[in-house]
């Protein structure tokens, strides 16, 4: 007999959470590297590095993307710097 301590509607909406973060990061990310907007690499480097967290098999990938969007943020033209 086993048991589970979450209901079928929470494992559900967990599974599509983790990777439509992902890619909501990713793409967040990319445009914003693309258009040169500081703003939007910025948001797809905390969204990316705070998926680190509950994505454990690709964790080592998710964290060296944030950390290049992240490093990334900092050259790109725009406005001020982004402060850490």
């Amino acid at each position: 007999m086993t048991m589970h301590g979450e209901s079928k509607l929470r494992a559900v909406a967990i599974c599509a959470l983790v990777p439509g973060g992902v890619l909501l990061s990713a793409v967040l990310g990319m445009i914003g590297v693309a258009v040169s907007r500081r703003p939007l690499i910025f948001a797809g480097a905390c969204l990316m590095l705070a998926e680190t967290f509950v994505v454990f098999t690709i964790a080592p990938l998710t964290l060296i993307a944030g950390l290049a969007f992240l490093f990334l943020a900092q050259r790109a033209p725009g406005a001020e710097p982004v402060q850490l």
